[in-house]
């Protein structure tokens, strides 16, 4: 009989957005099937201790000096503990040792690899570089590494080619709540106006660009309202200021379906993204989507009869998916065969190393 692997995750450096997602639906799925190992920062200890029937939990306070200089410093006391696990899966983390039989780092954020001509705050970019480089000197004790894309895949196969560094290398995508994704699509839509939806606020977002992109498609669409799904405080005052726009903040993945399943058009300006949940989630759920012509949108986009539209102010590019042209029905992966593409990997990478 084969014997199950003992995994080890490191999910300490997530605590909301999609991190946290990954780190939920990844520990219910270990905790009801085969147990696991979690190193889990202390933000969200009690959504994830109740899931406590095989796993065994790690707690770790955030600190983002040592996360940025000497992140993993909690490891050797967490190895004394358990012994030599079978897996390492760092989401995010460099892998700075052996410290299992296969280590697994998973890119978390397309930043961390990319930040040329990039908005960003001084600080996040230098926290950014630092990261960089980090990763870069820990892949030579990584085994596997994965992305949400291929952009995000092929960023890192670069890195490592120019260092003459073998991995083996999949995308292991975001998966959604397959229930609540039904739940949605099996209502009628509630029209009372049209609307475009945008999620994030981050400086990378181009939240003014996106609310330019608003106005002009309003011309022709009718649009009464650019609601804006985020933080506050990352959002530029003109915005919020704009007589179209509604922002909500700190709302329901529930109620943020609903937005996405109601609105006319899901508008993004992201520069850079991994693999955008947001934009996945709104090609199952809106009816119309216009994005900014980055590697990841593109590639999400592939399969689908799209154009090409320009904003005459910005001279940015964006990737028009009208309704009528959704005529590819869109699959989405449950989180559970998300997971269980965890041991697919592992057997790939077993027999192309064997």
């Amino acid at each position: 009989m084969k014997k199950t692997p003992v995994w080890l995750f490191n999910f300490s450096s997530s605590s909301n957005g999609g991190g946290f997602n990954r780190t939920k639906e990844t520990v219910k799925w270990f905790d009801n099937n085969f147990g696991a190992y979690f190193i889990i920062n202390d933000k969200i200890k009690d959504e994830i201790i109740v899931h406590n029937k095989k796993n065994k939990y790690f707690f770790i306070s955030e600190n983002k000096i040592k996360r940025l200089f000497i992140d993993g410093y909690y490891l050797p006391k967490i190895i004394d503990e358990i012994g030599k696990p079978d897996i390492y899966f760092s989401y995010g983390i460099p892998v700075f040792n052996h410290i299992a039989r296969i280590n697994w780092f998973h890119i978390s954020n397309a930043l961390s690899l990319k930040t040329k001509n990039i908005s960003l705050t001084f600080m996040k970019r230098i926290q950014m570089w630092i990261l960089k480089k980090r990763i870069i000197r820990s892949m030579k004790y990584t085994h596997i590494a994965t992305g949400e894309s291929e952009f995000s895949i092929n960023m890192l196969k670069d890195k490592n080619n120019e260092k003459h560094i073998k991995c083996f290398y999949d995308v292991l995508p975001n998966g959604y709540d397959i229930s609540l994704v039904k739940n949605v699509l099996n209502k009628k839509r509630e029209l009372s106006y049209k609307y475009g939806i945008t999620i994030g606020t981050y400086k990378y977002k181009k939240i003014k660009v996106a609310l330019e992109l608003f106005h002009e498609i309003k011309k022709t669409n009718n649009l009464k309202k650019m609601i804006i799904v985020g933080s506050f405080d990352h959002i530029p005052k003109s915005v919020v200021d704009d007589k179209f726009v509604e922002i909500k903040s700190n709302i329901s993945t529930k109620e943020l379906f609903n937005l996405l399943y109601n609105a006319e058009f899901y508008i993004s300006a992201s520069q850079i993204e991994n693999s955008s949940i947001a934009a996945l989630e709104a090609l199952i759920l809106s009816k119309n989507l216009v994005v900014s012509n980055i590697p990841s949108h593109d590639e999400m986009l592939r399969n689908f009869e799209t154009k090409k539209i320009v904003l005459e102010n910005s001279r940015a590019e964006f990737i028009v998916l009208e309704n009528k042209n959704k005529n590819k029905k869109v699959v989405p992966i449950s989180w559970i065969d998300v997971n269980r593409k965890l041991f697919q990997i592992i057997d790939n990478f077993n027999n192309e190393t064997l």
